[in-house]
């Protein structure tokens, strides 16, 4: 049987030909129905291509909340968190011995640190201690803190003390004197510029080197001098050989500290105590 068809005419107003269109006159008697299927096809499409975008995008985020927690396992935040507080607490003690010896202290902007730790920030907060450190580094580096030779056999203290020459009467010491080997290497104790390199009377063979902040550190009885005057030095650079030059009674190194013209006990700068 042959399905009834009805003819639509189109016409055109711009007076071009018209056209003739064969629609199934089943369509047009229900074409509600037909729409409606058609809207749901749409509809279907639809829901499905959204479906499909929730769960990559949810795929996505659960693999995000996965590797989040797979770091936050891995890693201790309790124990790091002590570990910053350690770390805070040891600059707070540094900071104070610098204090105490007149030192220029590390200025942090953040002391104290963050009181919770993410363990998605830990990166970050290493970041931030790396650069605090560095400074530490570079304040230590540039204040004369340490001994200046192998030996730590002081054989006179900073202070008035009994005449070694003579054994009778007192003379104000102005550092200490360290003994060692003839020829043994004298390092600097801070980044600095030779300020003085060569015959200095009872010094005997000497070097003055100029640090920051007012500070200076006098290196008396060496046996061979290794800088020039104006070179610029680093810390735990050797500037001589230890000896016995001068007002000398057997091969020692005389050590001073001068802050602003003052001498200082150098005995408080050999370690931190």
């Amino acid at each position: 049987m042959r399905s009834r068809k009805t003819s639509i005419l189109i016409i055109n107003t711009e007076g071009k030909r018209n056209k003739t269109l064969l629609v199934p006159t089943g369509i047009l008697l229900h074409w509600k129905k037909y729409l409606a299927v058609v809207v749901l096809i749409i509809v279907c499409l639809i829901t499905a291509l959204g479906l499909t975008i929730f769960h990559k995008t949810s795929e996505i985020y659960q693999n995000d909340i996965a590797k989040a927690n797979k770091i936050k396992n891995l890693i201790n935040v309790p124990k790091a968190q002590q570990a910053f507080q350690s770390i805070d607490e040891s600059i707070v003690r540094i900071n104070e011995l610098l204090k105490a010896r007149g030192l220029v202290q590390i200025n942090f902007e953040n002391m104290g640190g963050p009181e919770n730790i993410e363990a998605v920030k830990i990166n970050e907060l290493a970041d931030f201690y790396k650069e605090q450190l560095d400074n530490l580094e570079k304040t230590l580096k540039n204040a004369p803190i340490g001994n200046p030779t192998l030996s730590d056999n002081i054989i006179s203290k900073f202070g008035y003390r009994r005449n070694p020459f003579t054994g009778y009467g007192a003379e104000y010491h102005s550092g200490i004197d360290i003994k060692g080997e003839r020829g043994s290497s004298v390092k600097t104790t801070a980044n600095g510029t030779v300020e003085f390199a060569g015959w200095h009377g009872g010094y005997g063979k000497c070097v003055v080197v100029k640090h920051e902040n007012g500070l200076k550190t006098l290196y008396g009885h060496l046996s061979e001098i290794t800088v020039q005057e104006g070179e610029e030095v680093e810390c735990g650079q050797v500037i001589g050989k230890l000896g016995s030059t001068g007002r000398s009674s057997g091969p020692h190194l005389h050590y001073e500290i001068i802050k602003n013209d003052e001498k200082m006990n150098p005995d408080d700068y050999l370690n931190f105590h």
